[in-house]
């Protein structure tokens, strides 16, 4: 064999085991991109699938807030845990939202044990009658379910129409119910009261109100004259005054004429009720 013949074959054998061995690499590097295209594309459908999810966490958590927000706007609810603090700041809101101050005392008077479902407290104070009132609305009407057990309500001398009031009531509870700072306030119209509630009706001395002084007041007049639908009547200052039915007097009108028995009625109020008062012709 040449040397040219040998060299030959010295570098076709190190060709062969060169491609052979690039094709070995590249059988394997193949193998292995496979192995990463596939782990690459299963990754990125787990990425596009945990989007999904996030995305449907996201709606799930806003439905949630969503759904305890409308729980708390329910007519009733109640309210998964409560202490004094609690109570006490709720009150406060419930005051708040009625735009109103009022004074009182706050104590627990009986706590939660395992075979009860509520908290109960006292409440004690003072303010006007109407205001109490619709404390007590409020806190019975309102979302949260509060029950008052017992009102206690008494005059007081500070103020006309202020009372001193004491009342216990309950807040019931439950593990699974809404927490007290989600509730919403609910509309609750205010008792209206026109006239002041402890105010004395019957007086022992005349109403003390603004009476138009060009009004005759009947206790100092006289009658002079009747006609059918008409008296003429004469006051302290001599002075002739002519009157028909309806027309008004100092407390009071013209109810009717009687000039068959010379005789005049007015209706009038001056202690707190309605009164007759008959008046006759004075005959000389």
């Amino acid at each position: 064999m040449t040397n040219t013949q040998r060299n030959t074959t010295v570098i076709s054998v190190l060709l062969a085991l060169v491609l052979a061995s690039g094709l070995f690499l590249f059988n394997k590097l193949r193998g292995q991109y496979n192995v990463v295209d596939k782990k690459n594309k299963d990754l990125t459908a787990k990425i596009v699938q945990l989007d999904k999810m996030l995305a449907m966490k996201e709606k799930i958590e806003r439905d949630y807030e969503e759904l305890k927000l409308m729980l708390a706007e329910q007519s009733k609810v109640i309210v998964q845990e409560d202490n004094p603090a609690i109570t006490f700041n709720y009150l406060l809101q419930v005051l708040k939202w009625m735009k109103r101050n009022i004074n009182f005392d706050f104590s627990m008077s009986s706590k939660k044990v395992s075979d009860s479902d509520w908290n109960e407290y006292i409440v004690s104070g003072n303010s006007h009658f109407m205001d109490m009132v619709n404390f007590i609305k409020n806190i019975e009407y309102q979302r949260p379910l509060l029950t008052i057990e017992e009102l206690s309500v008494n005059e007081s001398n500070v103020v006309s129409d202020t009372v001193m009031f004491s009342f216990v009531f309950k807040t019931h509870i439950k593990t699974d119910g809404t927490a007290m700072n989600l509730i919403r306030q609910k509309d609750v119209p205010a008792f209206i009261q026109s006239y002041v509630v402890f105010k004395p009706r019957i007086y022992d001395k005349p109403i003390e109100t603004d009476i138009d002084p060009s009004l005759l007041r009947i206790d100092k007049i006289t009658i002079v004259g009747i006609t059918e639908t008409r008296v003429f009547l004469r006051d302290e200052n001599g002075i002739i005054h002519i009157l028909s039915v309806g027309e008004p007097v100092a407390y009071g009108y013209l109810y009717s004429i009687d000039n068959k028995q010379d005789k005049v009625i007015f209706k009038t109020n001056q202690y707190g009720t309605s009164e007759d008062k008959i008046l006759y012709l004075q005959k000389k």
